[in-house]
């Protein structure tokens, strides 16, 4: 997707290379993001007929992975000004500022208009709202023409990965967590994140049905041709390739089996596409 210059050059970006997160490979993390999200996206609508937002787009890995996919046009808002500019400078190098536009907002209030982009993506930031998922949900709901894509872990299983991995940790009060987390050597990652369960999801998306057979996927099948896959935002030495695993497939694989897309309710990510109920099939 990208050449070496261009790797290169996002790499080097000011605000990227000595960022949190500069140890993401940018070739890797646009491939994640366009075999995860877009190529499913893909499947039910024309892309470059489609205008995406991506609510918390932070580096905009994902709208960029769009983009260069042949997507039409893509909005990304996010409340962290420096990662904007970063995106903003990643869309530059790679030709995509005429297609792309970085609004700085909050997820919970989009400076967007009702029904005004055909795709609404939210990965991986509901759970960092501090209580404010409901409140975003509604806002995707609201802007959103046809398709909401949403990511972010379940709060009904017993054990997270996007927290201290503790089971039973996260069911507890944020202020609660610390202690917990220090008699087992893992205060460092208590980020104090407020869950959400499906059943928030559903009723926050209530003019939308889930239309994924599993984890935002059309089936299990096409869920285990993702893997391998290369996994971005994990931290410096810990981000790289991860296959599915005997255990997880096995764990995963009789979900499909007893549930099928109802599986959305027990995974340990609550991912999926979800279709508008009006929308034209």
């Amino acid at each position: 997707m990208l050449t070496d210059a261009q790797i290169e050059a996002l790499r080097a970006v000011p605000g990227f290379a000595n960022s949190p997160t500069g140890f993401i490979a940018p070739d890797g993390a646009l491939d994640y993001f366009k075999r995860k999200i877009v190529d499913n996206l893909a499947r039910r609508c024309d892309l470059s007929r489609t205008v995406l937002l991506d609510a918390g787009c932070h580096e905009g890995w994902n709208l960029l992975a769009f983009l260069l996919a042949g997507g039409r046009f893509a909005i990304g808002v996010d409340m962290n000004a420096e990662a904007l500019r970063v995106a903003a400078e990643f869309a530059r190098i790679l030709g995509l500022t005429d297609r792309a536009l970085f609004c700085h907002g909050s997820v919970t209030r989009l400076p967007i208009a009702d029904r005004s982009v055909d795709v609404a993506c939210c990965v991986e930031v509901l759970e960092h709202l501090d209580g404010g998922a409901d409140a975003a949900l509604s806002e995707l709901n609201r802007v959103a023409r046809r398709i909401v894509w949403v990511t972010t872990p379940n709060k009904l299983c017993p054990v997270v990965a996007h927290d201290t991995r503790l089971p039973l940790a996260h069911w507890l009060p944020p202020h609660r967590r610390g202690g917990y987390a220090r008699l087992f050597g893992r205060e460092a990652d208590d980020e104090r994140n407020t869950f959400v369960t499906p059943f928030q999801v559903l009723r926050g998306l209530a003019d939308f049905r889930l239309d994924s057979g599993f984890a935002g996927f059309e089936s299990f099948a096409a869920f285990e041709a993702f893997f391998p896959h290369y996994l971005p935002y994990m931290g410096p030495g810990v981000a790289g390739i991860r296959d599915l695993g005997r255990a997880k497939r096995l764990a995963f694989g009789l979900s499909y089996g007893l549930l099928r897309h109802r599986s959305f309710y027990v995974l340990p990510s609550l991912t999926g596409l979800f279709l508008r109920r009006d929308a034209a099939s």
